[in-house]
């Protein structure tokens, strides 16, 4: 689903300062970045293994330091044994890489195919997140100036007329107002504004567009989705229990 909770920032900044000063300090950051990125590009690029014909650098070092828990990113960088174990880890996975290919692993159909279908499932993850991008660029235009944030009487107002579905929500707890407000209620019934306002803008290009839905195709979508898994899958579905009432079995 592209609609995403967050797609309007109440945040709104401080008032602009004189153009000059403005000037200055862009320039003076502009000059800061330039100077970091070519000291930053330098050390990436420095070879801190060599690996028969391979290379790690810098940029390969922190990349897999990244991926591993704050503790042990904490105890590589201040501790030169842990550091050394993991560039052993790290020309240890080369070597394997190597010899994988020297016997021509990465010629395999399986793993061609296995390659292809990934390179399919990241494309598709780009293209989601461009089409959410394009989506919240064109809320924020739209409504981000029409939605404020509600007040104090407007939140009220929501805990008194929802406050069963507030209990349900804390797990049968029966929050106060100051309890539920404490717990995000008046950023909650925010982005139900939002929500509504984006349903609102939806239906009025609804109106104006051509729209045609297939409901063959769509029983059949549902159709495939509800069918029983095949013979020889593993049930994760709860057993129904023999004693039980035939009208509750058809509930569950």
């Amino acid at each position: 689903m592209l609609y995403n909770n967050d797609i309007f920032s109440p945040y709104r900044g401080p008032m602009e300062e004189p153009l000059m000063n403005r000037n200055m300090l862009v320039c003076a950051a502009l000059a800061l970045i330039v100077a970091l990125t070519g000291c930053s590009k330098s050390v990436d690029n420095a070879v801190v293994a060599k690996v028969n014909s391979a290379k790690i650098t810098a940029a390969d070092f922190k990349k897999q330091l990244d991926d591993l828990q704050p503790q042990m990113q904490q105890a590589v960088t201040v501790d030169p044994k842990a550091r050394k174990e993991f560039l052993e880890d790290l020309i240890g996975i080369e070597l394997v890489l190597q010899e994988a290919r020297r016997l021509k692993l990465d010629k395999d159909p399986t793993f061609i195919k296995k390659q292809e279908e990934l390179e399919k499932e990241m494309k598709q993850r780009i293209q989601e997140a461009a089409k959410n991008e394009l989506f919240n660029a064109l809320l924020k235009k739209e409504l981000m100036d029409k939605i404020k944030q509600p007040t104090d009487e407007e939140v009220k107002a929501y805990y008194t007329a929802h406050r069963e579905d507030i209990r349900k929500a804390a797990g049968g707890k029966d929050l106060s107002f100051k309890q539920a407000e404490a717990q995000g209620l008046k950023r909650y019934v925010y982005q139900i504004n939002q929500r509504e306002a984006y349903l609102e803008y939806s239906k009025g290009l609804k109106a104006k567009a051509k729209i045609s839905i297939d409901d063959k195709a769509m029983d059949a979508l549902i159709s495939s989705l509800s069918q029983p898994p095949a013979a020889g899958t593993l049930q994760l579905t709860k057993p129904v229990v023999k004693e039980e009432k035939k009208g509750e079995e058809t509930k569950k």
